[in-house]
């Protein structure tokens, strides 16, 4: 690609004959030799992974190895009942995982399809249908409205031709063409003499010679990019890894550290093995990925009914972590669609949505040259009245209908005998319509353009003679208006006396100026509340837009992004720095205006180098490489396919508050993640101790590996599942988004493990020391163990159900799903210990009500003491 010629920066002529084509196309007999030396016009495609290697993959998790080892351990110590529950635990996790991964990313598929149509072109003179993926350089399309564009072409003719590129540049207009020569510099979305793969023609006709197929071309390019952009793990899927391999080891070298000294000690190599997998069993939270996966889903649930279609279920926890959201600005933060805002005259200035109801003379003569000299028609629809033609004709019919003009009487009034149509290279429209003195001529078009053929202008009602003075004052509105991001047509009338039936350049003469119409793509009304609202939550929101820089940084201060010249940045000024420059400079950039794919890729990179967790709108084919390579990719509703299958997250109404809300969701999964870990953990972590110290200490094992998993998969799932529920706690967008390498198991979550570690096993030792010298028998006193275990896990969930608050300044009884799982979670305690097929499984005894009483005042107290703890250790300190 390095020796590929610049073409916009050649002549038509001379593009046609570097590739030895000409206006009557390629000759038929080279068409075979350069499809072999080109290739066929197709993206690349990456094969997805098998279903069998996925599966594969969920087995070599570090915590499903330990399992798998214990479960071998099991057989070859004949504990059959210890072996069938921890291969369910493996089964259960496995099928969950598996489920979970086996996606497959469809963006580039979606690509491919978008250069699937045939295409005509001129071979040997003439018109030849084929399929597209059969072009090469040098072929001659044959473009007429409503063609796809099917490679990258020169355009060698047009005729009024424009194309939509929005899916490939983010311009919102339609783009008109011309031959004409442009400067080598000129970026993608102003090279009006090219034409790309994957835009559509919109109006006019034209030939264009083809200059590139395949992955050379700029749709190429992004396929590329999409396939060669690692799609990065998610924070949360970060920090589980590490907690699965700090786990892992950690179990390793305690189980192997206390194998040793139990044998040291004396004790038989069967009985260590025993101990080693209830060990190992206790220090596993084998639901932990079971209640991930439910939260991820509840939450996924929760963000679809606030309008956000979760595509990747671990993707709706990243979302609560996001600090920066990347935003393009048509659609999102704006309507996506041009409406007129403004009549300024010389002196005076009118809102469209203000104008009075005795308009002014100018602008109501204003409003009858965009309503008389316009192409655009109102049409029936079955969803009422339609407008149709380009979007500036029918931005401009739209505020004649809104203030309740009579268009079809008035067009019947003044019947249109003449014209000469907007051409992009006159930048002018003028009709002739009948008056009651003649006929009139209508004049829109580019200020400079119409202030050329005027020689007075309306004031105060009437005409006057156009001076220099009125000019420059001209000159300075335009400008200053142009800086506010708005795009100006003027408007002008002339009368004439007699018919008109023919028209030429010479009309272009003793014009009128009656004022400028502004247009723009106006901002969404919730967009600056939601920003101000992101930014309260410690979420920056930047805008990249393909759109021109003045108009994005009009847009920004808008919205409420107060922005200078040195914040606004375009994507040739990006070439120009390495990534590491950008990397420095990023804090302060807020709008970047004219980008290219390459250059969203760098941006969202530049800040994820930061530390920051990133988020990536967007709605168009140029998106797709930054949404797979953010974060998370958000892509807007009414958006390309490519860009929804090349994202995360889909917004169903386009609404920058609809990401907000989402966000705010993700912190609510994020929260309920974190508190059903420090609960497992907690758990474990009271089981491994109380199994581990008695090792040390020479006792027997106080509970067995079966009623272990009892435990932690039958009796704690349904108050565990209650706590997936856990409604989100009011101050939650008021706290800053969490570090990207913060872990799910921080050191004040560490700390609440350890309280209700301590306190749980302090008393569970003496208790245990205390049965061990007044009753002997080992069976009861796993029993009563086994109940002292399961009920103290039942009632310090209560403790975490919130960080920041301690139980006794919330009401603990206010998740019913929590409280119906604590119920549930107790009536399976009772069945294990009562019901004499368990009892036999368990090796288990009945329990005296005597026995009962007593553990259950032991389990108020320590989840007060937990409590207080909390209180001193936690919540305390944050206050000072």
């Amino acid at each position: 690609m390095a020796n590929t010629p610049t073409w916009h920066h050649l002549s038509a002529d001379d593009v046609l004959d570097h590739l030895k084509s000409s206006k009557d196309g390629l000759a038929v007999d080279r068409i075979e030799d350069l499809q072999q030396l080109h290739g066929p016009n197709a993206l690349p495609t990456k094969k997805s992974d098998a279903w069998w290697t996925v599966l594969f993959r969920q087995f070599i998790s570090p915590l499903i190895l330990i399992l798998i080892v214990a479960a071998l351990i099991s057989v070859a110590l004949d504990e059959w009942v210890d072996v069938g529950v921890i291969l369910a635990a493996v089964a259960v996790n496995t099928v969950i995982g598996f489920i979970q991964e086996y996606k497959a990313s469809k963006a580039l598929a979606h690509l491919k399809s978008l250069v699937q149509p045939h295409a005509v072109v001129l071979r040997g003179g003439a018109e030849v249908e084929l399929l597209a993926a059969e072009l090469v350089p040098g072929d001659v399309l044959v473009l007429q409205t409503g063609d796809r564009v099917t490679a990258d072409a020169r355009l060698v003719e047009g005729v009024e031709l424009s194309v939509n590129e929005a899916a490939l540049t983010g311009e919102s207009m339609p783009i008109k063409k011309a031959v004409t020569l442009l400067e080598p510099g000129v970026p993608l979305a102003e090279r009006t003499n090219m034409l790309y793969a994957g835009t559509s023609v919109v109006g006019g006709r034209g030939l264009a010679v083809v200059v590139a197929t395949g992955v050379k071309t700029e749709l190429g390019n992004i396929a590329k990019l999409v396939q060669e952009t690692e799609e990065t793990d998610t924070p949360l899927q970060e920090q589980l890894g590490r907690l699965a391999r700090w786990l892992a080891w950690g179990v390793m070298g305690v189980v192997g550290f206390l194998f040793v000294a139990g044998v040291f000690t004396g004790r038989s190599t069967h009985e260590m093995l025993e101990m080693s997998v209830a060990l190992a069993v206790a220090a596993i939270p084998e639901g932990l990925i079971v209640s991930v996966t439910i939260i991820l889903a509840i939450g996924m649930q929760r963000i679809l009914r606030r309008r956000s279609l979760v595509r990747r279920l671990v993707a709706a926890e990243t979302l609560g972590s996001v600090s920066i959201i990347c935003s393009d600005k048509t659609g999102t933060i704006t309507e996506g669609e041009m409406r007129v805002t403004d009549f300024i005259g010389l002196k005076d200035g009118y809102r469209a949505k203000d104008l009075p109801a005795e308009r002014p003379a100018f602008v109501q003569q204003m409003l009858e040259v965009i309503a008389l000299c316009n192409d655009a028609s109102v049409v029936s629809a079955d969803e009422g009245m339609v407008l149709k033609g380009s979007p500036t004709e029918r931005a401009l019919m739209q505020v004649v209908l809104d203030v309740e003009i009579d268009v079809p009487a008035l067009t019947a009034e003044h019947p249109r005998s003449a014209e000469i149509p907007f051409d992009s290279a006159h930048k002018y429209m003028v009709t002739a319509n009948g008056w009651p003195e003649g006929s009139r001529y209508l004049l829109k078009g580019a200020p400079g353009i119409v202030m050329e053929s005027c020689d007075k202008i309306q004031l105060n009602g009437r005409p006057v003679k156009m001076t220099d003075a009125h000019r420059e004052a001209l000159e300075v509105q335009i400008a200053g208006l142009t800086q506010k991001g708005l795009r100006l047509i003027a408007t002008a009338s002339r009368s004439h006396k007699g018919t008109v039936s023919d028209m030429g350049d010479h009309e272009l003469e003793h014009y009128t100026f009656l004022g400028l119409v502004g247009l723009r793509d106006p901002l969404r009304p919730e967009t600056k509340e939601q920003i101000e609202a992101a930014a309260g939550a410690g979420v920056r929101t930047i805008i990249i837009t393909g759109d021109h820089p003045m108009t994005a940084q009009a847009i920004g201060a808008e919205a409420g992004l107060v922005v200078g010249p040195e914040g606004v940045i375009v994507g040739r000024v990006l070439d120009d720095w390495t990534d590491e420059e950008l990397e420095k400079r990023v804090e302060d950039i807020h709008i970047y205006a004219r980008v290219e794919p390459r250059h969203k890729i760098r941006i969202v990179k530049a800040w994820q180098s930061r530390g920051e967790v990133v988020a990536m709108t967007g709605d168009g084919v140029n998106d797709a490489p930054a949404l797979k390579a953010a974060d998370i990719g958000i892509a807007v509703g009414s958006g390309t396919e490519v860009a929804k299958q090349a994202s995360d997250v889909v917004i169903l109404d386009n609404n920058l508050g609809t990401i907000t809300a989402a966000i705010e969701e993700g912190r609510v999964i994020f929260d309920n993640i974190r508190k059903t870990t420090v609960y497992l953990m907690a758990d474990s972590f009271t089981e491994m101790v109380l199994i581990g110290g008695s090792i040390m200490m020479g006792l027997p094992i106080p509970l067995l590996p079966a009623q272990i998993l009892w435990i932690n998969l039958v009796a704690d799932s349904f108050p565990n599942a209650g706590l997936t529920l856990e409604p989100g706690e009011k101050d939650i967008m008021k706290q800053p988004p969490r570090p990207r390498d913060e872990a799910v198991l921080n050191r004040e979550m560490m700390t609440i493990i350890f309280l209700i570690g301590v306190v749980t096993d302090a008393v569970l030792f003496v208790l245990y020391i205390w049965l061990l010298g007044s009753i002997g028998d080992i069976e009861t006193i796993r029993s009563i163990l086994f109940a002292a275990v399961g009920i103290d896990s039942l009632l310090y969930i209560f403790a975490v159900k919130s960080f920041r608050k301690s139980i006794f300044r919330i009401n603990p009884f206010s998740n019913l799903y929590l409280v119906g799982g604590v119920f549930i979670g107790f009536g399976l305690m009772l069945l294990a210990l009562l019901h004499p097929f368990f009892q036999e499984i368990f090796e288990i005894v009945p329990l005296s009500l005597s026995h009962w009483i007593l553990l259950l005042i032991i389990g108020v107290m320590k989840l007060v003491a937990i409590e207080i703890a909390k209180e001193v250790f936690l919540i305390r300190p944050k206050r000072t």
